[in-house]
């Protein structure tokens, strides 16, 4: 009888000893399992990551590669345009020598025909010298005219170039006493049309203040320039109000 007991008891003590080891075990069953699924998220975080990180620097490299290359091209243009107006300043300086030589001939013609009236200077004579004066002084304008475009030309593609040398940003200096205003605005994509031009001295990446009535309304920067008007984006942080039709812009000081 007693041995059965003492049977018993063993089994009962063998069976509770089992149930506790099967207890460990599933506890540690489970922490491997979140522990193994932690790993797997770190794991799955750090491979996205990484392929952002690439992503990113193709997309450095591709924008090097490009502003290297508007680099070279506007170089190249800046090259041309010196030379354009070389060419364009010595045909300018031949027709004001001409002109000059024209205007001493028609000076002489003059002092001839009043000595020389008497005896007679045709009509004809008179007319070619006329058209001569009127023709060299036409050519001399139109070159005058050809220099302007050549020198506003060149002093934009010199504000492109500064702007890629150095490898940071330079702040575009408009001429001072600039100022206009605002014909059209579009409030959807935040940019205004100004009637100020490349013939006022206007060039891309200049950035001027938005006044009405003394008081700031907002901070734009050129983005297109043509002779007589640009167009101009209206930059996030400094807009007060919503700009409107006839506000002034001035240069930032």
């Amino acid at each position: 009888m007693l041995l059965r007991i003492s049977l018993v008891v063993a089994i009962l003590a063998g069976l509770a000893s089992l149930y506790f080891s099967q207890t460990k075990v599933s506890e540690k069953i489970n922490t491997l399992t979140t522990d193994l699924a932690t790993a797997q998220t770190a794991q799955q975080t750090a491979e996205e990551a990484q392929k952002k990180a690439q992503g990113e620097s193709k997309k450095a490299r591709e924008e090097l590669t490009k502003a290297n290359q508007e680099l070279g091209d506007t170089k190249s243009e800046l090259a041309g345009a010196k030379t354009g107006l070389i060419e364009q300043v010595k045909r300018a300086t031949q027709l004001s020598e001409e002109l000059d030589t024209t205007k001493k001939e028609r000076n002489e013609s003059q002092q001839a025909l009043a000595a020389y009236k008497a005896a007679g200077v045709t009509p004809d004579q008179l007319k070619e010298l006329r058209d001569r004066v009127i023709k060299t002084t036409s050519e001399r304008d139109t070159f005058i005219a050809e220099n302007k475009i050549f020198l506003r030309n060149i002093n934009q593609l010199q504000n492109e170039l500064n702007r890629y040398i150095g490898g940071k940003e330079v702040e575009v200096k408009l001429p001072s006493g600039l100022k206009g205003k605002v014909l059209a605005v579009d409030p959807k994509y935040d940019f205004v049309v100004l009637d100020i031009g490349g013939n006022q001295g206007v060039l891309t990446h200049g950035k001027m203040l938005v006044n009405r009535d003394g008081k700031l309304v907002a901070k734009v920067e050129i983005t297109k320039v043509e002779p007589n008007r640009s167009i101009a984006n209206v930059l996030a942080g400094w807009k007060q109000t919503e700009v409107m039709e006839g506000d002034q812009v001035i240069i930032v000081r």
